[in-house]
């Protein structure tokens, strides 16, 4: 009984704290200050988050990365679109200009604040055309393109209609997935399933071009186009046997 008058007396000697709807003032009273302490928590964080490198943020794509960095310099890469990048590159591709949207081309963009980016591109442009020597009145250049296949696509697009024929060389004899490969039973890029592409392949004893039979393929197949990218084999092609083939008049086949 003593013990209990005792903790009794204990609890009245505190002040009371009066309660709405369950809650007490004395914690209603110090919300404003504790939102202002979340938010300046939270404001920290994202100014780190700004500030910090990526081995702090995000330490387990920083060792990722890493891992990728030893494997590049521990191999060594026969793709060319793979050659080891310069410094300067990274720092281009690394750099502020990631963040700005800029659908359209130079001096005719659909958003605002793209000056700069017309500056750059308008000089890629310039430097693609003294590349190859190609007279800027007589020649424009794309410089859009993320990579090759893209690239590929766009002409096509500037010279074929829809479902009109391409020859290409067939991706096991050193073409590529762009220039319309397919199987007997899907076609496997975009290029095949927008216009109807067939395949011209190496003579395998010699490991050049057959030109009889891309002649003979591409008067049956009366190509519109006839791809001569050749990525992987290295070969020389013989571009007057091309052109020899291209010049022929067209005749149905026997």
């Amino acid at each position: 009984m003593a013990v209990a008058l005792r903790r009794l007396s204990f609890c009245l000697k505190k002040p009371i704290r009066p309660y709405i709807n369950g809650v007490s003032l004395s914690y209603m009273s110090s919300l404003p200050n504790r939102v202002a302490a979340d938010k300046e928590r939270g404001r920290a964080t994202w100014i780190k988050q700004l500030n910090a490198p990526l081995e702090e943020i995000d330490p387990e794509i920083a060792d990722i990365i890493e891992l990728e960095k030893a494997r590049q310099w521990k191999g060594l890469e026969l793709i060319p679109s793979e050659n080891f990048t310069s410094l300067s590159v990274m720092q281009a591709v690394g750099s502020v200009m990631t963040n700005k949207y800029s659908e359209g081309y130079p001096g005719a963009r659909y958003y605002g604040g793209n000056e700069y980016i017309d500056m750059a591109e308008t000089l890629c442009q310039k430097r693609a055309l003294e590349a190859f020597q190609l007279d800027p009145a007589k020649w424009g250049v794309n410089v859009q393109s993320l990579s090759g296949s893209p690239a590929n696509f766009q002409v096509y697009t500037a010279l074929l209609k829809p479902h009109e024929r391409i020859m290409a060389l067939d991706l096991p004899h050193g073409g590529h997935l762009s220039h319309g490969y397919q199987t007997d039973t899907k076609k496997i890029s975009a290029v095949s399933i927008f216009f109807e592409t067939m395949p011209y392949r190496l003579n395998e004893n010699t490991g050049y071009i057959d030109y009889d039979q891309v002649q003979h393929h591409f008067y049956c197949y009366y190509s519109y186009a006839m791809d001569t990218i050749y990525l992987l084999m290295g070969m020389p092609i013989v571009f007057c046997n091309i052109d020899h083939i291209l010049a022929h008049v067209l005749e149905p086949c026997s």
